[in-house]
């Protein structure tokens, strides 16, 4: 299926003024802000009609590769793509909600309007139709709001995610790659320091001195590449530069 919003150069994308003036300005990853934008165009055409976006078709798609991918890379921008969503998710920008069957269903998006609030809270008590996009592909067993996995995992392992502990999420999703932030969060509770402040002491002292070779070993998984060109502006530098 050909997801584009047509072939007419001069057709409109709709994109809600809220994007300008309530989201964009807040977000700082070049990933999230194309993921919307992608979304958006992606809603326009007549292939989602009904609002809702499956979570597939962002990793799919060729301008938000294209758009992502690093000149000279071999590599597709896979893990830009997850964090971008990740992070809309975890803003509030993006809704993301799974049908699950027998399969274990499929996760879709759609803007975070609070008409679709309103629509997904009916989705997840079974008062309201499923779209038709989605009802063609999954017979639904029941419909299941999905949080962002650092939220999960914060709340499974160290306590309740305040929105003042979801903005310093946030602005970790922004520093450190997720798999950072997951191993930080398991390090904190193997020594039984279930506070954000000490992950991110460990998240910070990896940015600076290196992970080494421990947590990788631990995990069973290569290192991360941690790139700190990407954080040496913005108000999170001073972590990053060397004093003079």
């Amino acid at each position: 299926m050909h997801h584009e919003a047509g072939n007419d150069p001069d057709a409109r994308i709709p994109v809600p003024r809220q994007f300008f003036e309530e989201l964009l300005p807040a977000m700082r990853d070049i990933a999230e802000i194309k993921v919307m934008l992608t979304l958006y165009r992606l809603l326009a055409s007549p292939d989602w009609r009904d609002g809702v976006v499956p979570e597939s078709a962002l990793y799919t798609d060729q301008h938000l590769l294209e758009g992502l991918r690093l000149t000279g890379a071999a590599l597709l921008p896979l893990d830009d793509i997850r964090r971008g969503i990740e992070l809309a998710v975890a803003r509030g920008a993006l809704l993301r909600f799974r049908v699950v069957g027998d399969d274990g269903g499929e996760a879709w998006l759609m803007p975070a309007t609070p008409e679709n609030r309103l629509r997904l809270g009916l989705l997840e008590q079974g008062l309201a139709p499923l779209p038709s996009v989605v009802g063609a592909r999954e017979p639904a067993v029941r419909v299941e709001r999905e949080r962002p996995n650092v939220f999960r995992l914060y709340e499974q392992n160290v306590g309740l995610v305040t929105p003042i502990i979801a903005d310093q999420l946030i602005e970790a999703l922004e520093l450190y790659p997720e798999q950072w932030i997951e191993d930080a969060i398991q390090e904190a509770v193997s020594y039984n320091r279930r506070q954000w402040r000490y992950i991110q002491r460990i998240l910070e002292r990896w940015a600076t001195e290196g992970r080494g070779d421990e947590a990788d070993r631990r995990s069973g998984r290569p290192a991360t590449a941690f790139d700190p060109e990407r954080h040496l502006r913005g108000k999170h530098a001073p972590i990053f530069r060397r004093p003079r």
